[in-house]
């Protein structure tokens, strides 16, 4: 009888012997989730990667048809609809794109809406707004970017957008950043000079001109188009899309440090707003500087801050991608662009408005300007 149990007792597992297995299945787990993560990312950074190269795709279609990039603000499409500026100042360039996106119904909804409301507005809410500027399109929306994502229904958020368009190496007023970036609408008023004069008095006299071909003359390979940013959640936090708001941050003078000197030790900025309505990402149609645009103004993911509200002055691009973010150049191409990469000095305050040359932002500043003189720099 006490062989029988001594052989029942051989064929099982002691205590010790079960604790070191689960010690090891522990352990292998610990192994392999990190790398099951990682294999996740890739694939959301791929997929990512593929939609902005599509993006950029529409770029191309749209100036091969146009002979001219869509515009980011006063788009000389809709003014011909309605001659209104104040509809048409606006109006962003992803609504331009929305027929080489595969979106042409959504697109005739919103010239229907246009020519049939003169206050029609990226930002508004009534009930056929809701069926235009708060669509939700999966085309301009980064899987990485875990605040894509929005309140359905009647009091549904408007449309958000991972993808932006790169306005240049400095923010500056829509008639001052002529040239500077390829997403940025020049002003000349209509006495066939085609001379970029300050946007004064009453807008209807003035015609917008959008950035062509020819006038990149950096070249298309060194010119970034289109990148990525981080969609708000107006929380203050700068790991999550948040901006902050300091009076020391006003205009694009000012040192993108600045910007930098607003977050605390927990990461989050010491001053900030909670307007989700105005939280940059929000409106994919709407093309105020921090819904559908940023500047290579600062290295990627280095904070972002304004005076307040919709005063956007520091808005480099951005992404839940680890060390950096992905951009899209003009011709097509699409690279990932690491947060060290040269910005400049970020404690120098910028130049004034008006000048031409070389950017002042490194790098990373050459590569959003569309006529800096700066060549060889994509690699």
């Amino acid at each position: 009888m006490s062989v029988l149990q001594s052989q029942k007792r051989s064929n099982g597992f002691t205590l010790i012997e079960l604790l070191v297995v689960i010690a090891i299945i522990g352990v292998l787990v610990g192994l392999l989730l990190p790398a099951v993560q990682q294999a996740r990312e890739a694939a959301r950074r791929s997929s990512c990667t593929n939609k902005l190269k599509q993006m950029q795709l529409a770029m191309l279609n749209y100036e091969s048809i146009n002979q001219k990039f869509p515009a980011q603000g006063c788009s000389p499409e809709i003014r011909q609809i309605h001659p209104n500026a104040q509809t048409s100042r606006r109006w962003g360039f992803i609504p331009s794109l929305l027929p080489y996106l595969e979106q042409l119904p959504l697109h005739t909804a919103m010239i229907t809406l246009i020519e049939t409301n003169a206050n029609a507005r990226p930002w508004n809410q009534d009930a056929a707004h809701r069926g235009v500027t708060r669509a939700e399109l999966t085309e301009i929306l980064c899987p990485s970017d875990p605040n894509t994502s929005r309140i359905s229904g009647p009091n549904q958020t408007p449309g958000r957008s991972s993808y932006r368009i790169c306005r240049g190496d400095k923010r500056l007023e829509r008639n001052e950043a002529r040239k500077r970036g390829i997403g940025v609408t020049g002003y000349a008023r209509t006495d066939g000079k085609n001379n970029v004069q300050p946007v004064i008095g009453d807008l209807t006299k003035i015609t917008p001109q959008s950035v062509k071909m020819k006038d990149i003359t950096d070249g298309t390979s060194n010119t970034i188009s289109l990148g990525e940013a981080r969609i708000s959640i107006a929380s203050g936090d700068s790991r999550g899309g948040g901006y902050g708001v300091g009076a020391g941050s006003n205009g694009g003078n000012a040192a993108p440090s600045v910007c930098a000197a607003l977050v605390g030790t927990d990461g989050k900025y010491t001053s900030f707003t909670t307007n989700a309505s105005q939280a940059p990402g929000v409106r994919w149609a709407d093309s105020a500087a921090g819904y559908t645009s940023f500047f290579t103004f600062a290295a990627p993911n280095y904070p972002r801050c304004g005076t307040g509200n919709e005063n956007w002055a520091c808005l480099p691009p951005s992404s839940y991608h680890p060390g950096g973010a992905v951009m899209a150049h003009v011709d097509g191409s699409v690279k990932f662009y690491n947060d060290n990469i040269d910005a400049g000095n970020p404690t120098a305050r910028g130049k004034n408005a008006g000048w031409t040359g070389q950017s002042e932002r490194g790098v990373f500043g050459a590569l959003g300007s569309i006529s800096g003189g700066e060549v060889n720099l994509a690699d």
